[in-house]
This record gives structure tokens, sequence and C-alpha cells, in this order.
């Protein structure tokens, strides 16, 4: 199943401290992609976000990973997923009337 995680920084969470962490996290997320769970990574407009992709038996899986990393297994950063499922609406296009 393919997740997309979004990821934000707590609210409150020092970023002085995070900068000295990154590279630790960087490793992390770097370990994930190598093992073919995160298979997209994006840089948003929001210094504090990024947007992964993960493919994951589950969410429960998809969160087991993404808790590998320290940020997350801190509570520095929180991550949203949601289940992406093929978008199936455009068969109304060729439904029969």
């Amino acid at each position: 199943m393919k997740f997309l995680a979004i990821i934000d920084v707590t609210a409150g969470a020092p970023m002085e401290a995070i900068r000295g962490e990154l590279p630790q996290e960087l490793r992390g997320s770097w370990a994930l992609y190598a093992s073919g769970v995160l298979r997209e990574a994006y840089a948003t407009e929001s210094p504090g976000r990024v947007v992964f992709v993960l493919e994951a038996s589950d969410a429960a899986d998809a969160k087991r990973h993404l808790d590998t990393l320290p940020f997350l297994a801190k509570g520095a950063m929180q991550a949203h997923l949601f289940e992406l499922r093929p978008f199936v609406n455009w068969s109304m296009l060729f439904a029969q009337s």
C-alpha cells in the first residue's frame, strides 16, 4: 500500500536542537529510502514540513517505519498519514447512462 506522510515540526520544538540533530534524521530517512519503504521525499514552502510517500503493508507498518526516525521518535516532529488509493472516479466518464 502507498501512504502519504505529511511531517511537521511539533509546535514548541527547539529549532536549535533540531538543526543540531539533523544529520541523524537524514541518515534515518536515507535508510528508509534504501530499504524501499520511502519512495519519494519532498520539501515544501514551509521550512518545518516535509512530505514523504511510503510503501508499507498497512498504516501501522508505515507508522512503525516513521517512528524509527529520531525526530518522530522524540516527538520533535509529528506525522499525519494518509492511505493513497487509486482514483476510480474517472470510471464515471465511461459508465453507461
